[in-house]
């Protein structure tokens, strides 16, 4: 097997998991996984909004889903550890489902994806963005945005700092597709300078001080001159 199909399969792979997940966890608030292989066995971090129903009573649940991932997935020896996400606001897969969820509701797309961005807005998310794309209110499928804020799309800054969701809403109309990127508070960009201007100010202001002073000092040594 060549290089370029070891990462193809590889991506498939995640997509599965991805997909499954987000099927099986979906009453937990499900946001997203992280993987990692380790000489004890793979790894498997799960975050969520309520980790009490992954748990489930006794560890349960949490001990089903670990059979399925060994058994369905072929992972060597899970161990699965859940997160619990403290801001729901800033994970995009978590905000793409509820809008998702309040589309098959009935509520009309526009309210659904205003209040969804205020909310995110007001949580301190630096920007955000909302796409639903499909039949919505005719017999043609078309794409609503929804924006806010400054937001990263392109580059290394936006794969590192952008958090992306996805999600798939079932009308009758038809499917309907919402995509959410947000970018959150305290994120340091690399094209970002911080200048302290009050620093800079009590400088020019002490320099300025003492430019006076000596100024002074030379006009009485000019003046105790002229008395001799």
């Amino acid at each position: 097997m060549s290089i370029e199909e070891v990462f193809i399969e590889k991506s498939l792979d995640r997509a599965r998991l991805e997909e499954f997940l987000k099927e099986e966890l979906e009453q937990a608030g499900y946001g997203g996984f992280d993987i990692r292989r380790t000489p004890m066995g793979t790894r498997v971090t799960i975050h969520v909004q309520r980790p009490g129903v992954v748990i489930g009573r006794g560890g349960r649940s949490i001990r089903d889903l670990t059979e399925k991932l060994s058994q369905d997935f072929d992972m060597d020896d899970p161990q699965v550890e859940v997160s619990e996400i403290e801001d729901p606001e800033f994970n995009a897969s978590i905000m793409a489902n509820r809008v998702a969820y309040l589309l098959t509701r009935g509520l009309y797309f526009r309210r659904v994806g205003y209040n969804t961005l205020r909310d995110i807005m007001e949580a301190g998310a630096r920007g955000a963005e909302i796409l639903i794309s499909g039949k919505l209110t005719g017999d043609y499928a078309r794409e609503e945005r929804f924006y806010d804020g400054y937001l990263k799309k392109a580059g290394d800054s936006a794969s590192k700092f952008v958090s992306v969701g996805q999600a798939v809403a079932k009308l009758p109309a038809g499917t309907v597709g919402v995509k959410v990127r947000i970018m959150p508070p305290n994120v340091k960009l690399p094209d970002e300078i911080e200048v302290d201007v009050e620093e800079e100010a009590e400088e020019e202001i002490s320099e300025d001080k003492g430019e006076e002073k000596g100024e002074e000092k030379k006009n009485e040594t000019d003046e105790n001159e002229e008395k001799e």
